[in-house]
């Protein structure tokens, strides 16, 4: 009953089944070891699996996580080797994880190559990469020629036998060069690789053997101007022509071309040197003589001749103006003879006359002294000058004929008659004025005291006009002044126009008239005769030759000048009343204007009439007299006397307040206004004053 408590006591009240105790051992060393062993080897197999698991993970995580890379070399052989990094190479594909790896490449015969590859993260890549090529080396042999160039794409590169090394792989121009041969070309390809290529070449030979053989032996030969031997003679020759010559003292040259095929040898034989002919060297004084040789004409000396040897030769010379000679002379074969020949001239007498006397005479260039002298010429052309200072040159060809005397007739021309005689009679202005050459001369300007109507201003001067000049045949007109001045008009008098297209300017000032000059000289790009400063003239160039206007002198001279000794009274003769319809004047018609007119005369105009209306005089001038007074060139003065010193081109004086007014108008019906030699003058425009133009020859 106790044991069963001590049981209940110690068992607790919801435990199971109870612990049976087991058989005790006490340890002893042997089972100590064995005991050891079994626990190391089972802690290494639970390392091992361990390593295992973990190697599996790892690979399991690499296979997960890597990349299929394929990795394309030229060459196909090339190694790879990729630095750092697991990968794991399945033939030419790798697998490695995405990232940037360095790696080289190497192939025997290429250049090694570093690369950088860069691993992304798609599944499947390719990169492709390609070795250069290392260099080739080729040996050139042209066999038994040696010495030859050898070129690689133009480029010399030695002399054959060579080798040429690094050679860049690939095709190249080889070309092998050398004298005598023709020259060898080809396209090649160098493999490279550091590899040793070969070309053996046999060159062709440009030239072919040829023999020469002449009767006589012993002669030169020359190709061109180069000498190759003596025949009998084998040489090699370049292909192509040739000139070839032989030569023998003695004989004559045998010249001949050839044409030469490289490889196929030539053969001249049976030459056979002709005895060389005699030479002449012929010179003539004069040179250029016609020259016959034995009949047959043979040129102008001097000459060089070939002579039959030991037969005789006539030679005749002949040249117009000397006697012909002829000359026979023998030469041995192979002389060189020189015959200078002398011509004797065939001699005219030839009188010259010249005026002036003192003038200088050239025959052929060449001064023989002053010109009037009698010559003995040779009968051919010459050229015959004679020339004085200040006179024109006369010039021309004489050919004096054999047995007749001649005669050389000259009157030399001045410059100045010589400038006249050139120079245009008639001229016409850009505004369509025709002006007259005259050259003028001395007369008488003025009126005698006893004459009818005279006026004191009017005192006889003697003048001389040494300058020739031109005279408008007509007064300006109203449409050619507008070209200069569009806005002017002449206006009107009473209702009575003066503006019309044909009648004559007035209404003008002596500086609106001047002016219109200038403009007239710079449309014919001529010097203006008169100077201008702000739209004034203030004085003139005497030696211009613009228009201007006429001076009082040439004026006068124009309209009274006649050929006898009394100058013209009147524009239409010398008596009053006016012949009919001798000039616009002061008619009847007009006295409802003015206070004086012609009682008996109607010229039918009441004012201006068109320019031109009425008949010109002896020189051809229009309306000098009537239709509209003139301004002149001159300032106006009066001479208190007579004055017997002859003026010559007198342009009047410096200066003064008014300028001279010549001619009678429409306006003028007195004796005094009619005549030609009344002075009139004023400062102002008026109605029956208007202008004409003139200007110098030179």
């Amino acid at each position: 009953m106790a044991t069963e408590k001590k049981q209940a006591a110690s068992t607790p009240p919801d435990a199971g089944e109870l612990i049976k105790p087991v058989k005790f051992e006490p340890y002893t060393g042997e089972k100590t070891a064995s005991s050891f062993l079994q626990a190391f080897s089972l802690n290494l197999k639970t390392c091992l699996i361990g390593v295992l698991l973990a190697s599996g993970v790892f690979i399991a995580w690499f296979m997960f996580t890597a990349k299929a890379v394929h990795i394309e070399t030229d060459p196909v052989n090339a190694d790879v080797d990729i630095n750092g990094g697991v990968k794991l190479k399945l033939g030419n594909r790798y697998l490695i994880r995405p990232g940037e790896y360095d790696f080289n490449l190497s192939a025997p015969g290429y250049y090694p190559a570093a690369e950088r590859l860069t691993v992304s993260r798609e599944q499947a890549q390719r990169y492709a990469y390609q070795l250069q090529k290392q260099p080739g080396h080729l040996q050139v042999d042209a066999g038994a020629v040696t010495g030859a160039e050898v070129f690689i794409d133009n480029i010399s590169r030695g002399k054959a036998p060579v080798t040429i090394r690094d050679v860049p792989p690939g095709p190249h121009l080889v070309e092998i060069k050398t004298a005598r041969y023709f020259p060898f070309r080809e396209n090649i390809i160098i493999e490279g690789l550091d590899r040793e290529q070969s070309l053996v070449v046999d060159l062709t030979p440009a030239w072919a053997e040829v023999s020469f053989d002449s009767e006589p032996g012993g002669a030169q030969v020359f190709n061109g101007e180069a000498p190759l031997g003596k025949t009998p003679l084998t040489q090699e020759i370049l292909e192509g022509k040739h000139e070839i010559r032989i030569k023998s003292p003695g004989y004559e040259v045998w010249q001949d071309e050839i044409n030469v095929v490289a490889g196929k040898p030539l053969v001249l034989t049976n030459i056979k040197l002709e005895p060389a002919a005699a030479s002449l060297f012929l010179v003539s004084q004069p040179a250029r003589a016609n020259t016959t040789v034995n009949g047959s004409y043979a040129g102008l000396t001097p000459l060089e001749l070939s002579l039959t040897p030991g037969e005789k030769t006539n030679i005749r010379l002949f040249k117009q103006g000397y006697k012909p000679a002829v000359r026979a002379l023998t030469a041995k074969s192979g002389e060189q003879k020189r015959l200078r020949v002398t011509l004797e001239p065939e001699l005219v007498s030839v009188t010259v006359n010249v005026k002036p006397a003192d003038a200088q005479l050239y025959i052929d260039g060449a001064l023989v002294g002053t010109a009037n002298r009698t010559l003995q010429l040779p009968a051919r052309k010459h050229r015959i000058e004679i020339r004085k200072k200040d006179y024109v040159d006369y010039k021309t060809t004489l050919i004096p004929h054999i047995g007749i005397d001649q005669e050389l007739n000259v009157r030399l021309k001045s410059i100045k008659q010589a400038k006249l005689q050139n120079v245009k009679p008639v001229i016409t202005t850009p505004a369509g004025q025709v002006l007259k050459l005259f050259h003028p001369g001395a007369f008488t300007m003025g009126a005698s005291r006893r004459e009818p109507g005279r006026r004191a201003n009017e005192t006889i001067r003697n003048i001389r006009l040494t300058r020739p000049f031109y005279l408008g045949l007509k007064e300006v007109t109203n449409r050619e002044y507008k070209l200069f001045d569009k806005g002017f008009s002449s206006g009107l008098i009473d209702g009575n126009n003066l503006n019309g297209e044909t009648q004559p300017v007035v209404n003008v000032t002596w500086q609106q008239a001047a002016r219109y000059c200038n403009w007239l000289s710079n449309q014919a790009s001529l010097a203006p005769f008169y100077i201008e400063k702000d739209n004034k003239i203030t004085g003139f160039d005497k030696n211009a030759t613009g228009y201007r206007l006429p001076t009082e002198a040439e004026w006068a001279w124009a309209a009274r000048a006649t050929s006898g000794n009394a100058p013209l009274k009147f524009p239409w003769g010398n008596q009053m009343p006016p012949t009919n319809k001798s000039g616009n004047f002061a008619d009847r018609k007009a006295a409802v204007l003015l206070g004086k007119v012609i009682g008996k005369y109607d010229d039918g105009f009441i004012v201006t009439a068109p320019v031109g209306s009425f008949a010109p005089d002896k020189k051809g001038l229009f309306d000098m007299g009537g239709n509209a007074a003139e301004w002149t060139n001159d300032f106006y003065d009066i001479a208190i006397s007579a004055d017997k010193k002859v003026k010559v081109d007198p342009l009047g004086p410096l200066d003064g307040e008014f300028h001279v007014i010549r001619g009678s108008s429409w306006a003028h019906g007195t004796i005094t206004e009619l005549r030609l030699s009344f002075r009139d003058y004023g400062n102002k425009s008026r109605s029956d004053v208007g202008f004409r133009i003139a200007r110098y020859l030179d």
